[in-house]
């Protein structure tokens, strides 16, 4: 059975499991670097939200013998655990200086959503591209998003500089980075896990994740101003930032990794096995200089 005939096999059961009262529908969802994902959209009356359940995990589960009946049975459970508590005011998002105060921005790779950035405002910047979008806690959502799209920016009349300009002043205040050390984010994600990797307690030469406070599209916490400054300057060194996906960075000290060659062996190798494809940010290796403040692409 294909994932679109699982779909719709998933759509009516569970139509029967919720009953009336609910409209059910089957998506495609356009997703980044042009992934497309299948999914239920279960909406109620008097409610403007309504929660995207994606499919590719109960399809998975299927594939490995679970019934049709009992993936339907745990997306009703997930959908509602997530279906918001009270409708969503759209109306303050016609004016500028509502949506400003929320503006932020994220990196996504340039070759790999051509079609997508035709569509949204966005700035180059290496072989990648920052885009904006305004992040929310409403309705019982969190961590909610609005991708910024040429048609909004048009409607309250404001350029993609003056976006990038209210973007990268506000982001850093209400998403702050963070920089932990891989050790402290490994032990943290799943206890026992550092010190199975790491025995001797900590790594052979530091590593550091940045982030951003969500961890969710914190890749672009890298151009946070002095971010990486002060980073350098703690380890005395020029950095080499790895792009372990789109939600953060890996940053080692540029005098302890002298293998290039290795570490951008490893980031094409992760990024086709490890990564969902769209995590992915890029396949290379950066390099920021502590004498120009620059990064580049190593």
């Amino acid at each position: 059975m294909t994932i679109k005939e699982y779909s719709g096999n998933m759509k009516k059961a569970v139509e029967t499991i919720l009953g009336e009262g609910y409209d059910i529908e089957e998506a495609v969802i356009d997703k980044n670097n042009g992934v497309q994902l299948d999914a239920l959209v279960i909406r109620v009356p008097d409610m403007n939200i309504a929660p995207t359940i994606y499919l590719r995990s109960y399809y998975e589960d299927y594939e490995e013998g679970e019934s049709i009946q009992d993936s339907a049975l745990r997306l009703v459970e997930d959908y509602r655990r997530s279906v918001p508590k009270e409708s969503f005011d759209v109306s303050f998002y016609g004016d500028y200086e509502n949506v400003r105060k929320g503006l932020s921005y994220k990196l996504i790779s340039l070759e790999r959503n051509t079609e997508l950035l035709s569509e949204i405002p966005n700035v180059p910047f290496l072989d990648l591209a920052i885009v904006f979008y305004y992040a929310f806690d409403r309705a019982g959502m969190i961590d909610g998003s609005i991708l910024i799209k040429n048609k909004h920016m048009e409607m309250w009349g404001v350029t993609t500089e003056q976006l990038m300009k209210d973007a990268m002043e506000n982001a850093p205040g209400f998403l702050p980075g963070v920089c932990k050390d891989m050790y402290t984010v490994l032990e943290s994600m799943n206890p026992g896990k550092a010190v199975e990797i790491f025995p001797e307690g900590e790594p052979v030469f530091p590593l550091f994740v940045l982030t951003n406070s969500r961890m969710t599209n914190g890749a672009a916490v890298m151009l946070y101003p002095d971010i990486l400054k002060e980073l350098s300057e703690k380890l005395g060194s020029d950095l080499f930032i790895i792009p372990s996906s789109v939600h953060e960075v890996i940053v080692v000290a540029g005098n302890l990794a002298d293998d290039e060659k290795s570490l951008k062996t490893m980031i094409r190798s992760v990024n086709r096995t490890q990564l969902m494809p769209q995590d992915v940010l890029s396949d290379s290796l950066y390099f920021y200089s502590r004498e120009e403040e620059k990064i580049s692409i190593a």
